[in-house]
């Protein structure tokens, strides 16, 4: 079983070209690194940061593990472009750290960045694991923030950090986790700012990732879990509609953390469609 609350990589800061802006993340890199040895690059929802994936820092110990933090979340800038423009500022930024061979693992708003990412960089993207994910609300630019957003604003104006993590997770999850998962996950979700609901907010309303599907070669895995309320129904039959060639798993027990309600099924999946996929 996964130890509670394992160690974590410190934030490092990547410097963007040409604007006085950054993007913050996480690196591990194993004891030996050789020329096969598996990049893995983890996104994060809304509800999150760079620091989600601890539980996948502790598992993948024979791995590159690098995780990004959004715009206006940990120390990441804000930027514009959205979801779209973030994704170009990602793939430059692999690109710097020397990393073009690399697999992908996005949760929810992560997955939809994910897919961007994935369709913009061929056969450099290895893989592409979309865990509790969609294709984006689909609305139009001219339409303003819907109340769901703004009304998370408006509680990370006025709640302190464990509250705000709280109310969070409770509108995140339903039926009963282990402290040690909520206590986690309200540490995490306590950690957001409003500039980054605010990009977020937008980045997935008006996003819709169908027209960059079919440019995605690279093998798939959609992770999905039946205690879900976040993702909805529709919206997952949508993403694996317009994906007919990815492997599906519907993880049960879980709700829309599966990467730390149940790590180890979690990185076991992510490990076991590695390992089929390796010799493509």
């Amino acid at each position: 079983m996964h130890i509670a609350h394992p160690l974590l990589a410190e934030r490092q800061i990547y410097k963007i070209t040409g604007a006085a802006k950054v993007i913050s993340f996480r690196q591990q890199d194993p004891a030996v690194v050789t020329k096969i040895t598996p990049t893995l690059v983890f996104l994060h929802g809304f509800n999150g940061n760079s620091a989600s994936w601890r539980y996948q820092f502790s598992h993948f110990q024979t791995c590159r593990v690098l995780s990004i933090d959004a715009p206006g979340f940990g120390e990441t800038s804000i930027l514009e472009g959205g979801m779209a423009g973030f994704a170009e500022v990602v793939i430059q930024m692999l690109y710097d750290l020397g990393l073009k061979s690399f697999w992908l693992v996005g949760h929810s708003m992560g997955g939809m960045l994910a897919q961007i990412i994935a369709a913009k960089t061929g056969d450099n993207c290895r893989g592409l694991v979309l865990s509790c994910t969609h294709k984006g609300h689909a609305r139009s630019i001219v339409d303003p923030l819907p109340d769901d957003v703004l009304s998370r604003i408006e509680d990370r104006s006025c709640l302190n950090d464990h509250d705000f993590g709280t109310l969070r997770i409770q509108r995140m999850l339903s039926g009963n986790i282990s402290p040690e998962v909520q206590d986690f996950l309200v540490s995490i979700a306590g950690d957001i700012r409003v500039e980054g609901i605010r990009w977020g907010g937008a980045a997935t309303q008006y996003l819709d990732t169908t027209n960059y599907l079919s440019d995605i070669k690279t093998p798939i895995l959609i992770l999905s879990a039946n205690q879900d309320i976040v993702v909805k129904p529709a919206s997952l039959a949508a993403l694996i509609h317009d994906l007919p060639k990815a492997e599906h798993v519907e993880m049960q027990g879980v709700g829309h953390a599966p990467y730390c309600e149940d790590a180890d099924t979690f990185n076991d999946l992510i490990e076991q469609f590695i390992q089929r996929h390796s010799d493509l």
